[in-house]
């Protein structure tokens, strides 16, 4: 799938727009910039606190003409797992840092989360190699539409294919990814063929609260089934789909065992022991074509 200007724009105006509706209804708060990510003290001065910078990548290639805001070349790729590890950041699961909440785990003194959006198979067959190169992880969001229809095709070319249930089961047996939900069909944003569209996993204006917690239900579920069934895997980790959030989606995620959620919004999280709702609308860096990791963590 190739991403244009168009919709790069669109998210854009969408993520502006999210951060400004977020902001108002409370449901997630930014926290200071800093430049290093440090154990240190919330603003109360009580509750200790682990930084935890999330980097967001979607698709890599090999070939420079793809290259867009949403498709970096592998080279940067894996300059930026070398300016990790150079740098003495530890890549770390979303799972983990569950279990550091929970008070069953702990953190690495500069812990970093690498997650990549859609379920490309170029995440893998272009990925693997380096992350074990630099003893690094990530997190794998799995839109499960796609995945369904590549696993009934032959077509794998990591150009632009999505990877099929076993690749999904390679990528988590490896032990180097950890697979997410990105919903099963809620990847969309409306447009000029489809101007009805729903804005990813977000509350439609004028839907009742009952559709809308059905509708997000059966489709997180369908995703989470299809991923048990054909992988044996259980996510307990949601990404809003174009980062599309709705105030009413955290208590429904909640009751389907998620435990977890990522967004789109730009900061450094602050990660509290105890604090379960602080690991829902995790903020994350877009890594795009113009952004190295070294940018985006030394600002």
């Amino acid at each position: 799938m190739y991403v244009f200007k168009l919709k790069t724009l669109i998210i854009a105006a969408a993520a502006a727009i999210t951060v400004l509706l977020l902001l108002t209804l409370g449901i997630c708060r930014f926290a200071a910039p800093h430049s290093k990510a440090v154990s240190g003290f919330s603003e109360t001065g009580s509750d200790e606190y682990v930084e935890l910078p999330i980097l967001m990548y979607h698709s890599l290639t090999k070939n420079p003409s793809k290259v867009n805001a949403y498709v970096i070349n592998v080279s940067d790729f894996e300059n930026d797992l070398k300016f990790l590890r150079d740098n003495g950041y530890t890549a770390v699961f979303i799972s983990e840092v569950i279990d550091y909440v929970d008070g069953s785990g702990d953190l690495p003194d500069k812990p970093v989360a690498i997650t990549f959006d859609d379920g490309f198979v170029n995440n893998y067959d272009y990925g693997l190699s380096l992350l074990e190169k630099y003893d690094m992880k990530c997190t794998v969001s799995i839109v499960g539409s796609y995945t369904e229809k590549f696993s009934s095709l032959t077509d794998d070319n990591p150009e632009y294919a999505y990877a099929d249930y076993e690749t999904v089961k390679n990528m988590a047996d490896s032990g180097r990814y950890e697979i997410a939900s990105h919903s099963y069909d809620m990847h969309s944003l409306p447009d000029k063929s489809n101007p009805g569209a729903r804005k990813g996993a977000s509350k439609n204006s004028g839907e009742s609260d009952e559709d809308y917690r059905r509708i997000l239900t059966e489709d997180t579920q369908k995703n989470r089934q299809l991923l048990e069934e054909n992988c044996g895997i259980t996510p307990v980790v949601y990404t809003y789909p174009y980062g599309a959030i709705s105030k009413s989606s955290m208590p429904i995620l909640k009751e389907l065992g998620y435990r977890a959620s990522l967004s789109c919004l730009e900061d450094t999280n602050h990660i509290s022991r105890g604090n379960t709702d602080g690991l829902f609308c995790l903020s994350r860096y877009l890594r795009d074509n113009k952004r190295s990791a070294a940018a985006l963590l030394q600002k």
